[in-house]
């Protein structure tokens, strides 16, 4: 045997190894290692497991439980198709949530999304009504989400409670669509059924404000109960078309 020929079977044999060593970093790679890459804002609490099967008590969102008892598994039949999947599971507000998360050559995308997702803590992070003591519990459905052209979901939000009028609970029941256009989405919200306060609003999304909300929401109290429902008409702008949120 010659002696280029050794030295390239020498080389071959490294790079098996040193490809056989990657792929079992990989595999064993701890879930603790996705906090790298995950957003600031975004958390996951007691996580366990691999990136690939793996649990997590809990996942936030700006200090925000959205969902428990989560857990993951890697889908290797996805390979195929040139993509990288996961099954993910979880709980809120004791209803189980389930989507497929995605990574392929058009970016990342969540599919079969079924989540339920507790909106007190969302609505408190939000400056312009904060102080209205909202909470309530929404469902987020789609079957394909991403930023991608096209996509769309839908959110119902039922119900939408006030601790400021705790008698009339709910004050209100939900239905927003969410369409994604160039340069970021399209939404609008609609009354889902009769309430206390019919709400109505449409805006747009901005991706090159990382996702900034601008829009208009209308509110417009049943006449029946407008006495009951001063505490939160009080924490609400009016102008001569009644109470109205611009954003």
């Amino acid at each position: 045997m010659s002696v280029k020929s050794s030295l390239a079977k020498k080389v071959l044999l490294w790079g098996i190894g040193l490809i056989a060593l990657l792929v079992l970093m990989l595999l064993r790679m701890p879930v603790n290692t996705a906090l790298w890459f995950l957003p600031n804002n975004v958390s996951l609490v007691q996580a366990s497991g691999t990136l690939w099967d793996g649990r997590a008590s809990a996942i936030g969102l700006e200090g925000i439980v959205l969902q428990q008892n989560v857990a993951w598994q890697f889908e290797p039949k996805a390979l195929l198709g040139g993509t990288l999947a996961w099954q993910v599971r979880g709980e809120a507000m004791n209803t189980p949530s389930q989507a497929r998360a995605v990574i392929g050559l058009r970016g990342v995308a969540l599919e079969n999304v079924d989540l339920s997702l507790p909106l007190e803590g969302v609505f408190r992070a939000i400056p312009k009504i904060a102080a209205w003591g909202l909470g309530g519990r929404a469902q987020l459905r789609s079957a394909h989400l991403s930023k991608n052209v096209g996509d769309s979901a839908e959110l119902t939000l039922d119900p939408i409670f006030s601790q400021l009028v705790p008698a009339l609970t709910p004050i209100t029941a939900l239905r927003a669509n969410l369409n994604m256009v160039e340069g970021g989405a399209k939404w609008t919200i609609q009354p889902a059924g009769a309430s206390a306060i019919a709400v109505n609003g449409s805006g747009d999304l901005s991706w090159a404000e990382q996702g900034a909300a601008h829009g208009v929401i209308k509110l417009q109290p049943d006449e029946k109960v407008r006495q009951q429902l001063a505490p939160l008409l009080l924490q609400v702008p009016s102008t001569s078309e009644g109470y109205q949120l611009q954003f």
